[in-house]
């Protein structure tokens, strides 16, 4: 799965989304509460209306009772006042502020029997005993208040008859009945409120199991909603990490298999986890293809260049041992004009001497005769070894001209080293981009690109340090070929024809002896001719040794250059052992992997 399908993946459904369940879960558990709430509340409502209509009721039924009640005492009290003393109280005139309460007490009591009554049928069954209290209440009450009506009107004409008659008369039995219905309705109130108070319990007690069946139905729907998030996320979560962590521990166990997915199925937000997990792993395997199959390219290639440095090595090594023969060449070669310098002088000398005999006159001519054999024998001599001495020199130094050839191999190794490192740098860019492709995964093979690049760069520039070296090598041994030819051309043409002369003058000397004293002059002009020849034969010995010396330190430098050049090779070597190791570790990495 790429990004691009990543984007176009489905849309997961709101009621599927953990969001949504855990929404539709808190909205019914919220309904819930409500609904309880609603039904609690509503219970509690109504118990407290039926208690505070019941209260009132109650509250005023006894309230009209007790004014009743209260009222009929005080007109007991005043008519029996009346009755017995009229004339005490008109004496102190009484009489005209008990008819105003008599007449206040009927009032009240009229209002408080409607009020009793009024209740109690409302309250009370239609046989039940409060309502036929209630009648019984009424017929006494309407007797009652008439024979006081009766009384009031006769205080106020002072008939005392008349109320004696009613005070003792029918008011008092009267009084009786209406104090026992009284009594009679207080029970029946007692009852009620009893009533009122179980009803109430009831009601409480309704209420009670309502709420106790909606906290039973609230525990069942979170315990449904557990179980149901549980199938539908919980175990979803722990199969994705059971899948998950088994190929964590085949990688640690260098078991990893990179074609394996995550396959639970789900329908919820945990799709995202599941394919964003296996689009990681798919990545992680195409990186580690690329890394397997460049450690692979890398190995084979670091190989062969390993190999080619190692010929490289070689060649120069043997270059650098051909120097050093070379050199010991020409140390005999500087040997060998010492000797003849040496030899230069004894021939110096020897003129010396003959200028000597010639000054000594004829008596030395034998002496002289003996000294020309003598050097006719030492200038064949010498006539000899320095032919066979320029024969030896002159294969040498054919050999080392020829040896020297060799340097130019040296043009075609680093040649081939400027290729293997061209390779390499374009093997480090390729490494490099399928680094930068792989993004944060790919930074470790990015360092070592970039190792291989610098280490190709090294490379080229070694090879160039040593083509120069190779070119000023070369013409170093060309010139001293130039430089030991141009010395043997001059021994063969100058110094052996010379050596012939001396032979000639020798015999000359040998033959013509008796003409030593005329000839005296002729050998003393010979002579110096022949210091001044050996002077120029010094000095072009002495150029010969120097020059020869002059070689000698070339080609010393050019051995000092040719190792410096096998370090830098064996410094290339080492780090193409580093490289392999680099490799080699990049392998072992991917070999936790048993498919890629």
């Amino acid at each position: 799965m790429n990004n691009g399908q990543r984007q176009n993946s489905k849309k997961i459904p709101l009621l599927k989304t953990v969001a949504g369940m855990s929404g539709l879960t808190y909205i019914t558990l919220l309904v819930l509460f409500i609904i309880a709430i609603a039904v609690v509340t509503t219970r509690m409502i109504s118990i407290t209306q039926t208690s505070i209509a019941t209260s009132e009721t109650v509250e005023g039924v006894m309230n009209d009772m007790r004014v009743f009640e209260v009222d009929m005492r005080i007109l007991d009290n005043d008519g029996f006042a009346m009755a017995a003393m009229f004339d005490t109280l008109t004496s102190i005139g009484q009489i005209e502020t008990k008819i105003p309460e008599m007449e206040n007490c009927l009032s009240e009591m009229d209002e408080a029997i409607a009020g009793i009554s009024t209740t109690f049928n409302t309250i009370s069954d239609s046989g039940s005993t409060a309502v036929k209290s209630i009648k019984i209440l009424e017929e006494n009450y309407s007797g009652y208040r008439e024979g006081y009506s009766k009384i009031i009107a006769a205080a106020k004409v002072a008939d005392v008859d008349t109320i004696v008659g009613v005070v003792y008369g029918d008011a008092s039995t009267q009084l009786a009945n209406m104090k026992e219905q009284l009594e009679i309705l207080n029970k029946e109130v007692a009852a009620v409120e009893v009533e009122a108070h179980s009803r109430v319990k009831t009601v409480s007690s309704s209420a009670v199991a309502v709420i106790n069946m909606l906290v039973v139905i609230y525990v069942i729907c979170i315990i449904a909603f557990l179980v149901f998030n549980y199938r539908t996320v919980g175990k979803k979560v722990n199969q994705i990490a059971d899948e998950i962590n088994d190929i964590i521990d085949n990688i640690g166990n260098n078991k990893g298999d990179l074609t394996v997915r995550v396959t639970t199925a789900t329908s919820s937000e945990l799709v995202y986890i599941k394919d964003g997990f296996n689009l990681f792993i798919e990545t992680l395997q195409g990186i580690l293809k690329q890394v397997k199959e460049g450690t692979t390219v890398l190995s084979e290639s670091s190989a062969t260049m390993t190999d080619q440095i190692q010929r490289a090595s070689d060649n120069i090594t043997n270059t650098s041992a051909a120097l050093e023969e070379l050199s010991a060449s020409m140390q005999n070669v500087s040997d060998s004009s010492s000797v003849m310098t040496e030899k230069l002088d004894d021939v110096k000398q020897a003129t010396d001497g003959i200028n000597s005999g010639v000054e000594d006159g004829t008596a030395k001519a034998e002496e002289i005769r003996a000294e020309a054999i003598e050097i006719k024998e030492n200038a064949q001599n010498k006539k000899n070894n320095t032919g066979s001495k320029m024969e030896e020199l002159s294969s040498v130094l054919e050999k080392s001209v020829k040896d020297s050839e060799k340097v130019a191999q040296i043009n075609e190794l680093t040649n081939v080293i400027l290729d293997i490192a061209s390779q390499t740098n374009l093997l480090a860019l390729n490494a490099s981009i399928e680094a930068a492709r792989a993004g944060e995964a790919g930074k470790g093979f990015a360092v070592v690109a970039e190792e291989i690049s610098s280490l190709a760069e090294n490379s080229r520039q070694t090879a160039g340090n040593i083509q120069n070296i190779s070119n000023e090598v070369t013409e170093a041994v060309k010139a001293l070929a130039d430089n030991a030819m141009q010395v043997l051309e001059f021994i063969n043409t100058t110094v052996l024809s010379d050596y012939d002369a001396y032979v000639d003058t020798g015999e000359k000397y040998e033959a013509t002896a008796k003409f030593i004293n005329d000839m005296l002059d002729g050998i003393a002009n010979q002579t110096q001719h022949l210091n001044s020849i050996m002077s120029e034969m010094s000095s072009s010995v002495s150029s010969i040794s120097e020059s020869v010396s002059q070689a000698s330190g070339a080609i010393n430098q050019s051995a000092d250059n040719s190792q410096y050049i096998v370090d830098e090779i064996s410094g290339i070597s080492s780090a193409m052992d580093t490289n392999n190791n680099v490799t080699e570790k990049l392998s072992e990495s991917t070999k936790q992997f048993i498919n890629i």
